[in-house]
């Protein structure tokens, strides 16, 4: 792909995304603890700098007793459908391997 049709997909992308709605505050999504010393894992929609994201992070406890964020990922929600379509593959592959259980939801 040369500059010129890289500026054009950009353009594009911006134009579709201008026009979506924004997330206006963030959505849990999912949640579950992560570890017996209070953190969790958090999937939410959120926005960062204009753009709208899929944000899977840690949280931990501070010691004001509230949930501050760790470490994470971020990506456009444009990504999104590939990165389902990603765990499902892991989830697969985990099965195979042995290491899930085919009964495993992750509820445990």
């Amino acid at each position: 792909m040369n500059t010129a049709e890289r500026h054009r997909r950009d353009e594009n992308w911006r134009q579709v995304a201008d026009a979506a709605p924004a997330c206006a505050e963030p959505i849990t999504v999912a949640e579950w603890w992560k570890n017996r010393r209070g953190e969790s894992v958090r999937l939410t929609l959120n926005r960062y700098e204009g753009r709208d994201v899929v944000d899977l992070r840690t949280w931990y406890g501070g010691h004001d007793g509230k949930l501050k964020p760790g470490k994470g990922f971020a990506a456009e929600v444009r990504h999104l459908s590939r990165l389902a379509a990603a765990f499902a593959k892991a989830v697969t592959k985990a099965r195979e391997l042995g290491l899930i259980s085919d009964e495993a939801t992750g509820d445990e």
